[in-house]
């Protein structure tokens, strides 16, 4: 599971009332579990934090399962790959020669053909000289066998302290991340978490949690995403020197970077330009970066944001507008927090996690669900749910959604969801929309 992001604390009953039949604009929508084997055994340990490809083709996740694919005997997390088309699940934190990693691997992000894949390690096998002893950011190409580490700087020197959180550019060649080593860029002096981006194809380390004017910044950065072409980078920090007039003390705020423009913008503010009263987080872009939807507790950022909980946002790049995505088809605001943000491609569609009870009817389970908004249509629906439209019965986290919202994958204890789930462990689900 990432390490930055912020968890919901769910209170799950012992009973939990079924939902109403799904409204009939999904009648096509199925739900099917993924983190299963190619041979369609159920994992026998827990599946975390998945990521999509653009076609909804391919999902990617870590798990702890020990019987995902054969020879899994080092007895931590790995990272999987299942194909929805073949049917068949793969294990990618492996070296070029085929080794498995001889410790963890979480936090996987995909390509958009799913060719490459990225997340984080503290093997040391993965690639030669790996001898930091520090987590570092790998990229496995699917298409060659090989796999190389991404977390070095421009003269390939290996991190001295450990770097996390990978996002991927739709091609595979721009892969950002946190790191809190010094040795990545000349004159990282700052002794904070900075946002970094590596271009695969010229070799070069670029950080760019930085002002506009170059300044490095005075708190910690982390938690990146990147637009389908690499150009757009945003990131959470604690930072007040990134932008002017950031005076709101030690709250966090989401910045964007400009690759053209080598700009920084703090866009978690309200669409006349006030800064947020309290902290923004876990940012995500459309495509081509023109949406940025992130969480955040601030209650100015919109007008009538009176339910005291965190709620979710996108800001238009091209408006200069935030709008409150966390409401329900009515426009009522949610009675819970909402946290975890995916978008898809071109910005219309915004799915979330949320503990509120009033966004969807018949919402009585009493645990985080999967949202998602329409954002031409303004509706509201609920997509962790299963495909005869139960709704779950333990809380569902962490969605990724294909590039045009049809696919919504995420993970959840939930054990009535798909048929014969019984290992009572988190597994990985995909909704199917169908007819969105």
């Amino acid at each position: 599971m990432r390490a930055m992001r912020i968890l919901l604390t769910t209170t799950v009953t012992a009973a939990v009332v079924l939902a109403a039949a799904p409204p009939a604009a999904a009648k096509w929508a199925t739900t099917t579990r993924v983190s299963v084997s190619t041979t369609g055994f159920q994992s026998n340990d827990r599946s975390d934090d998945p990521a999509i490809s653009a076609d909804g083709r391919y999902v990617t996740f870590d798990s702890d399962a020990s019987n995902l694919v054969p020879d899994d005997t080092n007895g931590v997390s790995d990272i999987f790959v299942r194909d929805r088309i073949t049917g068949t699940t793969t294990r990618v934190s492996v070296s070029t020669t085929g080794d498995q990693a001889n410790q963890f691997s979480r936090a996987s992000a995909i390509s958009a053909d799913g060719r490459y894949v990225t997340y984080q390690s503290l093997a040391t096998n993965l690639v030669p000289d790996d001898t930091n002893d520090e987590i570092d950011v790998f990229v496995r190409d699917r298409a060659t066998g090989t796999t190389s580490r991404v977390s070095v700087s421009t003269n390939e020197y290996q991190a001295n302290h450990y770097s996390e959180l990978p996002a991927m550019s739709a091609d595979g060649r721009y892969i950002t991340y946190h790191s809190l080593a010094t040795n990545l860029v000349p004159n990282d002096t700052n002794s904070a978490y900075d946002v970094f981006v590596r271009d695969q194809i010229n070799g070069t380390t670029r950080r760019v949690s930085v002002s506009t004017a170059g300044d490095q910044g005075d708190g910690d950065s982390f938690d990146p995403a990147i637009s389908a072409d690499g150009r757009y980078v945003s990131y959470t920090s604690g930072a007040s020197n990134l932008v002017p007039d950031d005076t709101n003390g030690d709250l966090t705020d989401v910045f964007v970077w400009d690759r053209t423009t080598g700009t920084t913008r703090r866009i978690s503010v309200s669409t006349t330009g006030n800064q947020g009263d309290n902290s923004s987080f876990t940012s995500v872009l459309s495509a081509d970066g023109g949406y940025v939807s992130y969480a955040s507790d601030a209650s100015n950022l919109v007008a009538d944001d009176s339910n005291d909980a965190t709620d979710i946002f996108v800001w238009n790049r091209a408006t200069g507008t935030t709008r409150r995505i966390s409401v329900s088809t009515t426009g009522n605001q949610g009675d819970n927090v909402s946290r975890s943000p995916a978008i898809s491609a071109s910005g219309r569609y915004v799915t979330y996690q949320s503990l509120a009870t009033n966004l969807v009817p018949d919402d009585t389970n009493g645990v985080t669900d999967i949202l998602v908004q329409d954002r031409i249509t303004g509706t509201t629906r609920r997509v962790s749910v299963s495909t005869s439209g139960n709704q779950a019965n333990q809380h569902s986290e962490f969605p990724a959604i294909s590039a045009d919202g049809r696919y919504i994958s995420y993970q959840s204890p939930a054990t009535n969801l798909v048929p014969d789930d019984t290992n009572g462990v988190t597994d990985i689900f995909v909704r199917n929309r169908g007819g969105f």
